[in-house]
C-alpha cells in the first residue's frame, strides 16, 4: 500500500510537470517541511506516536514556519533564490526549544501497523486531483482549456503568484491602479519566489499544482492524525476520513433522482450532469447555501487547507495538554493561530473562537480562575504580532463593509432541506457516532468537537460576507464541520463494530447504504472538474474557457514585450465571470481597473469599471486617449468580447495611430499602445 500511494503521487506530479524540474520543486518542498518534522519530534519527545506525528502533521507545520522566514527575507528586500532557500535554517533553530513541552502533551500511539491505513487515506489525494490537475491548461486542438471551476480559484491564484513574484512589498493590486493587493497572499509566497527563479522553465500553473498536491497530502495526513485522537484503532479512523472525503453530500443523488422522476432517458443523464455544478445543487436548484465537500478543498484551495490545519493544530495542542494553564502551551497555540491568520484571516477567526472557547471551558471546569489572564496573554502575544503583520501587509481593504452580523439570508433559506442535502451522509454517520458515545459514556471526550461544531453553526447562520453573495462563510464553516464530524464518524465505526452481532451488522449496512447514495456527488464532481472538452454555456459563464492560439500569441507578446509594471486594459464589464482575470493571469500584467471576484469590498471596483466602459464607448480617439491617460493605461486590448460590445471602437483607434499605435495584431487580438507622456512609474503612484 505505501508503494502504491507513492507511485500514484509521483504519477500525479509528473502528469502536471513532465520534467526534471518536478524533482527540484519536490526537493524544495521537502526542505521547507523539515522544521515541522523537527518540531513534532521535539514537541512529543519519546512517545510511541512521535514519528507518526512528525510525518503526518510536521511537514505542513514546517512549510508554514519556513514560509514565515521567507516572508521576513522578502520584506527585507532579499530576492535571490539561493538566499531565500535558506529560510528553513532559522526555522529549524526556532523550533528547537519545543522539547521543553514534551512532558505536558500526550498523543495517540500510532505505530507501524497503521502504515497501510495511513497510505490508503493519502491515496485519496491523487485519486481526486490526478485527472483534474493533469488537465489544467490542457493544450487541445482549439486552444488552451481551463475548466470553469478553475477560473475562480486556480486562475486567481495564478494572478496572485504572478503579481507577488514581481517583488513589490507589499504587492501591487493588479486590478486597481495606485492600490496595494488586499488579499491573503502569504500562502502563495513560495510559488512566487520559484516563479521569479524559473520564469520560463516552469509555468505558474505547474508551480501551483505541484504545491497543491503536496499541501493536499499534508492536509489529509493531518486529518487522519486529528481523528486518531478520538479513536483507538486505525481502520475506523481511515474509513471515516475516506467516508467524509468521498461521501459528504446527497446532491449527486438528488440530481439522479430528479432525472428519473422527470422521465429523462438514462442515456442523457451524463450530458445533463456535465452542465451542473454538482456540489452547488443546493444553490442552483434549492435557493440555499452551497457547501463544498472536502474534495473541493483538495482541488482548489491549499491556502485554506493550511489555515484549517494550523488552527486545528492549536485546538489539538490544548486538548493534548495535561495542564490547561501552562503558558508555553498557550503561546505555541497562539503561534499556530497567528500563522492561520496570516494564511486566511477569516477562516482563522472561526478557529480562534474554537480554541478560545475550548480553553475557557477547560479552565472553568477546573476552576482555574486566576489562570485566565496569563493564558489569554500567552496566546494573544503571537496573535497580536500576526495582526500587526496583516495590517503591515495591507490584507484588509478598509474602504467599505466587509462583514455583516445577523441571520444569513442564504443559510436560512429552506434550511432543513438544504442541510440534509449538503451534510446528510456525514451527519447521519456522525449521529451514529454520537449514539455510540452516549452508550459508552464517552460524550465528554469529544468536548473539542462539540465546541468546533457549535462555532461552525453560529458562523454558518449568523455571519455573512455580503460581497461574496452571502455564501463565503458557508463554504468554510462547512469544511470545518466536515472535519470535526470525522472524529464522530470514526468513533461510531469503532464502537458499533466492536459491539458485534446484530448491532454491528445493522450499523454497517446502514452506513454502506448511506455511502453508496452519497458517492455519486464526488464522482460526478471529479469527472466534471477534468472535463475540459465541455463547451456548453453555464449560468453566466462558460463551462470551459478556451484560449485560442491567436489569443495565446497575443498574451505571450504582452508578457515578453511590455514592462512588468505595465497597465494593460480590457473591458471587465464584457469579460464577465469567466475571464475576469484575463490579463493578470494569462498575460501576467496589471490592469488599471478590473472586477476581481476574490476581493472585497467590491464597490470601488464596480465604480472604476464603469469608467472603463465609458472609455470603450468614447466617440472620438481624442476622448478615448484622454480617458486612457487619466486611468494610467499603457496598453489597450481589443478582443472578440470588446469587438462584439463596441463595434465602433477598434476602427476608431485604427484611424488614430499617432494616439494609439497598434503594437500587436492578429485575428483575435489587437494591442494598442497609449502614447502618454508621463515617465514610467509617475502615473498612479501607490497609496
Amino acid at each position: 500500500m505505501p508503494f502504491a500511494t507513492l507511485l500514484a503521487a509521483l504519477a500525479c506530479l509528473f502528469a502536471i510537470l513532465p520534467s526534471v524540474y518536478v524533482l527540484v520543486l519536490v526537493a524544495v518542498l521537502v526542505w521547507f517541511a523539515l522544521p515541522g518534522v523537527l518540531l513534532a519530534r521535539r514537541l512529543y519527545g519519546s512517545q510511541p506516536g512521535v514519528w507518526a506525528a512528525a510525518f503526518l502533521a510536521g511537514p505542513s507545520w514546517g512549510y508554514v514556519f519556513s514560509s514565515v522566514v521567507l516572508l521576513g527575507l522578502w520584506a527585507m528586500g532579499v530576492r535571490r533564490f539561493v538566499w531565500l532557500m535558506a529560510s528553513p535554517i532559522p526555522a529549524l533553530a526556532a523550533v528547537w526549544p519545543a522539547r521543553a513541552l514534551a512532558g505536558d502533551l500526550s498523543i495517540p500511539a500510532i505505530g507501524k501497523r497503521e502504515v497501510a491505513a495511513i497510505s490508503l487515506v493519502l491515496l485519496s489525494v491523487p485519486a481526486i486531483v490526478g485527472l483534474p490537475f493533469a488537465h489544467v491548461g490542457a493544450d487541445l486542438p482549439d486552444g488552451r482549456a481551463y475548466r470553469a471551476y478553475f477560473t475562480a480559484d486556480m486562475v486567481w491564484a495564478s494572478a496572485v503568484v504572478s503579481e507577488v513574484s514581481k517583488g513589490d512589498m507589499p504587492p501591487v493590486n493588479p486590478f486597481y491602479v495606485g492600490d496595494r493587493l488586499h488579499y491573503y497572499w502569504f500562502a502563495h509566497l513560495l510559488p512566487a519566489a520559484e516563479h521569479r527563479a524559473f520564469p520560463r522553465q516552469v509555468s505558474v500553473d505547474q508551480l501551483l499544482l505541484v504545491n497543491a498536491v503536496a499541501c493536499g497530502l499534508g492536509f489529509v495526513g493531518f486529518f487522519y492524525f486529528l481523528v486518531r485522537h478520538f479513536v483507538a484503532r486505525p481502520w475506523p479512523a481511515a474509513i471515516a476520513c475516506l467516508g467524509v472525503i468521498f461521501c459528504s453530500s446527497f446532491e449527486g443523488a438528488e440530481r439522479l433522482w430528479t432525472f428519473w422522476r422527470s422521465g429523462l432517458p438514462i442515456g442523457n443523464w451524463l450530458d445533463a450532469l456535465r452542465a451542473v455544478n454538482i456540489d452547488a445543487v443546493t444553490r442552483w436548484f434549492h435557493g440555499g447555501m452551497p457547501v463544498d465537500g472536502l474534495q473541493r478543498l483538495l482541488l482548489y484551495q491549499p491556502q485554506h487547507q493550511l489555515t484549517y490545519l494550523l488552527g486545528l493544530s492549536a485546538l489539538l495542542l490544548l486538548a493534548q495538554a495535561r495542564s490547561p494553564a501552562r503558558a508555553a502551551v498557550l503561546f505555541l497555540a497562539g503561534v499556530f493561530l497567528g500563522l492561520a491568520l496570516l494564511m486566511s484571516s477569516f477562516d482563522a477567526v472561526m478557529l480562534v473562537v474554537m480554541a478560545a472557547a475550548y480553553e475557557a471551558w477547560r479552565l472553568i471546569e477546573l476552576r482555574r480562575w486566576k489562570a485566565f489572564l496569563p493564558c489569554m496573554l500567552a496566546a494573544a502575544v503571537p496573535m497580536a504580532v500576526a495582526v500587526a503583520a496583516i495590517w503591515a501587509l495591507v490584507y484588509v481593504d478598509t474602504g467599505g463593509r466587509l462583514v455583516a452580523l445577523g441571520p444569513n439570508p442564504v443559510a436560512t433559506s429552506r434550511v432543513w432541506e438544504n442541510l440534509f442535502l449538503s451534510f446528510g451522509p456525514v451527519a447521519i454517520a456522525a449521529g451514529i457516532g454520537i449514539g455510540a458515545a452516549a452508550w459508552r459514556g464517552a460524550l465528554g471526550r469529544f468536548a473539542p468537537i462539540w465546541i468546533a461544531l457549535a462555532t461552525c453553526v453560529a458562523f454558518y447562520f449568523l455571519v455573512d460576507l455580503p460581497d461574496h453573495g452571502s455564501v463565503y462563510v458557508g463554504w468554510h464553516a462547512g469544511h470545518l464541520a466536515f472535519i470535526a464530524m470525522g472524529a464522530l464518524v470514526a468513533y461510531g465505526l469503532q464502537e458499533w463494530w466492536a459491539a458485534g452481532g446484530t448491532r454491528r451488522a445493522a450499523t454497517m449496512a446502514a452506513l454502506a447504504i448511506v455511502a453508496l447514495v452519497a458517492l455519486p456527488m464526488v464522482l460526478i464532481d471529479v469527472y466534471n472538474t477534468q472535463d475540459v472538452w465541455n463547451r456548453d454555456p453555464g449560468p453566466g459563464f462558460r463551462m470551459t474557457v478556451v484560449l485560442t492560439p491567436q489569443e495565446l500569441a497575443g498574451l505571450d507578446w504582452i508578457k515578453r514585450s511590455t514592462r512588468p509594471d505595465a497597465r494593460v486594459q480590457v473591458d471587465p464589464n464584457v469579460r464577465g465571470r469567466d475571464t475576469w482575470s484575463y490579463i493578470p493571469t494569462f498575460a501576467e500584467r496589471r490592469m488599471s481597473y478590473g472586477l476581481p471576484i476574490s476581493m472585497i469590498p467590491t464597490a470601488k471596483y464596480e465604480a472604476a469599471s464603469r469608467l472603463v466602459r465609458e472609455l470603450y464607448l468614447a466617440t472620438s480617439a481624442e476622448d478615448a486617449y484622454a480617458r486612457a491617460s487619466s486611468m494610467c493605461i499603457d496598453y489597450l486590448v481589443v478582443g472578440p468580447p470588446e469587438r462584439a460590445a463596441y463595434p465602433q471602437f477598434q476602427p476608431m483607434l485604427d484611424r488614430s495611430p499617432e494616439l494609439f499605435p497598434a503594437m500587436f495584431r492578429n485575428s483575435d487580438m489587437v494591442v494598442y499602445g497609449v502614447s502618454r507622456g508621463e515617465p514610467a512609474g509617475q502615473c498612479g503612484r501607490l497609496r
